[in-house]
């Protein structure tokens, strides 16, 4: 819904409710009418649903199970903190500070547009064991800070295979688009995908063990507005 104050990413929903189980002290939920037995209830909701998301983001122990298990977590959650604030935020009303500290926006009578994603994000290479298989860990850069979670990002993320000492005219030509040199950034990695996850696997065809890919990413808003080139990455296909 356009207009719910619900976050809309799994993320978001969990910082909304980590703000809510720091800011609901004893003294504030007494004030609020709020019972010690439902507060624990929405505690062990939000510690579920972010061990289950933990899970479903690592490549490695990600299953369809996982998968159904987590969207039933935030199932649950999201209906008990649409009970928490339908039931004990509207009486009696928040202040000012209240609404900021639960992370709830007051409606603006402006428009004020989403602006395109700024800074650069980082990746890097790994291997989780498989054959054929590199993971690309996704982040901002050091020093650097996360895009806000209501941006709604995600990660541009560009591929490039490159033969040794280069492809040929053929193979650049290829379904594959070889690599006929090595990039200097992502304008010329042949290969793109958009992600939400940190981390990204990308699977390679026996044929190109031995070659070298590069990476590059930069961040995509939902409205397709991109952000700055991060640093390119590379590592031997295994």
């Amino acid at each position: 819904m356009s207009n719910d104050w619900l976050p809309g990413t799994r993320v978001g929903i969990l910082a909304m409710c980590r703000a809510w189980l720091a800011y609901m002290t004893a003294q504030i939920r007494l004030a609020w009418g709020v019972p010690d037995a439902e507060f624990t209830e929405l505690g062990n909701l939000f510690t579920a649903a972010e061990g289950i998301f933990q899970k479903a983001q690592d490549e490695a122990e990600r299953t369809h199970v996982i998968t159904v298990e987590c969207q039933a977590a935030f199932r649950a959650l999201s209906a008990k903190m649409r009970f928490f604030k339908d039931r004990y935020f509207k009486m009696p009303p928040l202040t000012e500070a209240d609404w900021a500290a639960l992370g709830f926006r007051r409606k603006d009578q402006h428009h004020t547009p989403v602006p395109a994603p700024d800074g650069a994000p980082a990746v890097s290479l790994s291997y989780p064991g498989g054959p054929h298989v590199v993971i690309a860990h996704l982040g901002p850069m050091a020093g650097t800070r996360e895009l806000a979670p209501e941006s709604d990002y995600g990660y541009a993320v560009y591929v490039g295979i490159m033969p040794p000492g280069g492809a040929t005219l053929e193979q650049a030509a290829s379904d594959k688009r070889y690599l006929m040199k090595a990039p200097t950034d992502g304008k010329s990695l042949t290969h793109y995908r958009f992600t939400r996850r940190r981390k990204e696997k990308i699977v390679f065809d026996s044929e190109d063990a031995g070659m070298t890919v590069y990476v590059c990413c930069r961040y995509e808003n939902q409205k397709g507005e991109i952000g700055l080139w991060g640093p390119a990455a590379s590592a031997i296909v295994p």
